[in-house]
């Protein structure tokens, strides 16, 4: 009735405009309709581990899962390791090899950090060269047995079976979904071929050092063996882009070359400069931090590298920004930062607390550990073997760092506190620690003993099983 009105007060001028205007209109609501499809993805990433994965490392992971139920964790090798802390899970582990080794035989052994690589949520591990130069076939092969029980990814595309075949995953496509569609992101793992060292010693000084193949490493009888990294890049590129994946991540355990190179192995530069298709690099093996490196490929194409430094002090965040553009997904923007975790120091007052005790108790019978100063503390926690993670964190108040499952019937499990937070943390098979503190059973209440400075700390000092060790039993 309206438009009626309008169009009889203004003739064929008012007709017009609103012809036009109804035009533009559609034109807005068409392109509306039309709008881009975006998506974001976020790749996490650590490196060179070696046995260590702080808890602060794990509580940023699951926050950041909290914000992004798409996220992907990688890492880039040389996971594996003894750790820094004496007594911790992978020490153990490896003590339980050493046995192993005295008495000339090879028996299975759980590998702990796989749990604990599971308990963060990684989606694939790349193999390094301490994976390989830590074991020998047999336990490298139960290793990765036990990452693919806990569906880890183990990868690595140049290493191979003697027969030819490849010996582990070169790569995966992981679909995410995202509200705009499905993502393919494809990750390849890569490793440095020059796996170890072969040093020449003369009157206690290194005069000689090669770099060493997997094919001639020890404990290996030429079952395996390393192709060049890069070639082998280019050919699963090849046979992945074939899947049309939408992103590339190389993840590999090489590192940029230095100017004067000692060994050869460190293959960045030429990894995202002459491989077509990868649109980004995790780099490891060099223990350095790299927030983003800008390389070009043959094609001119952008390929960033990160590298997170070392013993998860570090994690990379790399996003890919993506539209959608006749049905492919197009990559418009992708960068990476670096996270930094402050280090908790409680590995390093371990030493200074075993020290400590080791000075005042030289040539006594019997010692009041408030003579202890180092490192600074108000009360210790005296665990029952036996007494599970979470009664720990429950005594404590919080979790502070991941603790490993009781493994044995006679283990040490003591925490040293100050102001209420943990200054050391003592963890181990008693066996083997170079100090156990023990109480009464009478004295456990809820599976701990509390001592104070001045009030209940008083200690009779005994040998241990070992030449190093000694134990203190409490005097009540």
């Amino acid at each position: 009735m309206i438009l009626n009105q309008i169009f009889i007060e203004d003739g064929g001028i008012m007709r017009n405009k609103i012809i036009i205007g109804i035009t533009f209109s559609l034109v807005l609501l068409m392109s509306g309709c039309a709008s881009k499809q975006t998506a974001e993805i976020n790749v996490l990433a650590t490196t060179d581990l070696h046995g260590v994965i702080p808890y602060e490392l794990t509580s940023y992971v699951k926050e950041e899962r909290k914000k992004d139920k798409n996220l992907t964790l990688v890492d880039a090798g040389d996971f594996f390791d003894s750790g820094e802390v004496f007594g911790s899970s992978m020490d153990s582990y490896f003590s339980a090899r050493y046995k192993d080794g005295d008495n000339n035989t090879e028996s299975y052994i759980e590998t702990p950090i796989s749990k604990d690589m599971k308990e963060v949520g990684y989606d694939v591990a790349v193999l390094g060269n301490h994976e390989f130069i830590s074991n020998n076939k047999f336990y490298l092969d139960n290793m990765i047995s036990d990452f693919e029980k806990q569906k880890i990814n183990i990868l690595s595309a140049n290493t191979y079976k003697k027969n030819g075949d490849s010996y582990t995953k070169p790569y995966i496509i992981k679909n995410i979904n995202t509200p705009e569609g499905n993502v393919k992101l494809g990750i390849l793992g890569l490793t440095i071929k020059e796996v170890g060292e072969r040093k020449q010693w003369k009157d206690g000084k290194l005069v000689d050092s090669k770099s060493l193949e997997l094919k001639d490493q020890e404990g290996y009888n030429g079952e395996l063996y390393m192709n060049d990294l890069v070639e082998d890049a280019k050919k699963w590129v090849g046979i992945m882009e074939k899947e049309k994946p939408d992103i590339i991540v190389a993840v590999a355990h090489t590192g940029e070359k230095p100017k004067k190179p000692r060994n050869p192995g460190n293959r960045i530069q030429d990894l995202a400069q002459q491989v077509d298709g990868i649109d980004a690099i995790v780099a490891g093996h060099n223990h350095v931090q790299i927030e983003q490196h800008d390389y070009k490929n043959k094609s001119g194409e952008n390929v960033i590298v990160t590298e997170p430094g070392k013993h998860g002090e570090y994690i990379s965040k790399i996003n890919f920004k993506l539209e959608k553009n006749n049905d492919k997904w197009n990559i418009v923007d992708k960068s990476s930062k670096l996270i930094k975790f402050e280090k908790n120091q409680e590995s390093d007052k371990f030493g200074e607390f075993i020290s400590s005790i080791n000075k005042v108790s030289k040539d006594k019978k019997e010692i009041r550990l408030s003579e202890v100063k180092t490192p600074e503390w108000d009360k210790i926690y005296v665990f029952k073997s036996g007494t599970s993670a979470d009664d720990i964190y429950k005594t404590i108040g919080y979790k502070w760092r991941n603790i490993s499952s009781p493994k044995g019937d006679d283990m040490v499990q003591i925490v040293v506190m100050n102001n209420n937070k943990p200054v050391s943390y003592i963890y181990g098979e008693a066996e083997v620690m170079p100090i156990n503190i023990k109480c009464d059973e009478s004295e456990y209440k809820n599976n701990v003993v509390t001592i104070y400075p001045n009030k209940n700390d008083k200690f009779k000092i005994e040998k241990g099983k070992q030449e190093y060790s000694i134990n203190l039993k409490h005097i009540q």
